[in-house]
């Protein structure tokens, strides 16, 4: 039975406008904190003090690994060793901060844990296939763009590629993959930057500023999102993470990738708190998509910015007054319509699209 959400201050007269939520407590977080997620359809992994595996929306879960050795917030979903399951990679905090993979039993005995590396710290981290090449992507140290492979026997150390090195005075944070020179081979778009990829595994990749938010340490520690925004094409939508006001903006790809990229601030949401989550979908069905934006720090809103077209943005405040650690957009009654889940410290809720 799916209880009504407690954690947050809802805001009916808003939730009553187009798109309508209603939120749905799927678990209630008590002795159990949440440091990092990885989200595929319906399969929802949460880390922390301990590692656990669940199905949505019903909230069944499955204990990967108990309480123990503390994990960091990076980490995702992939199928290591190709026996059509989903494996789980996360990154272990502590002195040595290893970087492990756990194989997934399909339901029969434990999961085994393996150690890729030691010494890496990658809150940023996603599965790719560079030119060929299948692995793990991930940005360590907030300034080294670095590809693991996985190799014939995944059970051993991964080989290893630093992809680039960023020299800026700000660490770079959020991680996608896209086409963005249109030759074919997904480029990486990382931090402030993009990264032409080459023809062949063992060239050098060309690294592209997009924007110039370097200012301090934090600027260019962002969330990102990269879809059609404001046409057909893809818009790159950027925001600050760890900056309390934060920027935020969408950035039209110029004629010639290699020059920065148009900006146009996005200013619809006064006050903005650091974003811990942005993504694209267009949740009210009028065919225009929206932005989703979760604050981790200031007023902790949880809210949905309604493209009005022409660049104008309305913002919708489903929740505020808690910090919002992580929210993903996810259909997960199959009706059509993006969802919301989103994570607090007092638990993990879903935001089902009745619109």
């Amino acid at each position: 039975m799916l209880g009504r959400a407690c954690a947050f201050v809802l805001i009916p007269a808003l939730l009553a406008a187009q798109p309508h939520f209603a939120a749905h407590r799927l678990k209630t977080l008590r002795d159990e904190s949440v440091t990092g997620y990885a989200l595929q359809e319906r399969t929802l992994v949460t880390w922390g003090g301990q590692l656990l595996w669940r199905g949505l929306p019903q909230g069944d879960y499955r204990v990967v690994r108990g309480a123990g050795r503390a994990f960091a917030e990076g980490g995702c979903l992939l199928d290591v060793d190709g026996d059509g399951r989903l494996d789980i990679a996360v990154n272990e905090s502590g002195p040595e901060a290893a970087l492990v993979w756990f194989r997934n039993p399909g339901g029969r005995g434990p999961w085994q844990r393996h150690v890729i590396d030691t010494g890496v710290d990658a809150p940023d981290m996603m599965p790719a296939t560079l030119l060929g090449h299948r692995g793990i992507l991930l940005i360590h140290k907030r300034a080294q763009l670095r590809f693991y492979e996985i190799p014939p026997n995944p059970a051993a150390r991964w080989p290893s590629q630093d992809v680039y090195s960023f020299y800026s005075p700000s660490h770079q944070g959020g991680l996608r993959m896209a086409d963005i020179d249109g030759d074919g081979h997904p480029d990486i778009l990382a931090g402030m930057y993009w990264i032409r990829s080459p023809e062949s595994f063992e060239l050098p990749w060309h690294i592209f500023a997009i924007t110039l938010w370097n200012e301090t340490p934090e600027s260019a520690m962002l969330q990102s999102s990269y879809a059609p925004l404001t046409g057909p094409t893809p818009d790159l939508v950027l925001a600050q993470r760890n900056v309390t006001p934060a920027r935020l903006a969408h950035f039209t790809k110029p004629a010639d990738p290699r020059q920065l990229w148009i900006e146009q601030r996005i200013d619809s949401v006064p006050d903005l708190g650091a974003v811990s989550s942005l993504e694209i979908a267009d949740f009210d069905g009028d065919g225009r998509p929206d932005i989703l934006i979760a604050e981790g720090e200031g007023a902790g809103r949880l809210m949905v910015l309604r493209n009005q077209g022409g660049g104008r943005f309305e913002p919708s405040v489903l929740a505020r007054g808690q910090p919002v650690h992580f929210a993903r957009v996810a259909d997960l009654n199959g009706d059509g319509r993006p969802d919301i889940i989103a994570i607090g410290d007092a638990g993990i809720v879903w935001w089902e699209n009745q619109r």
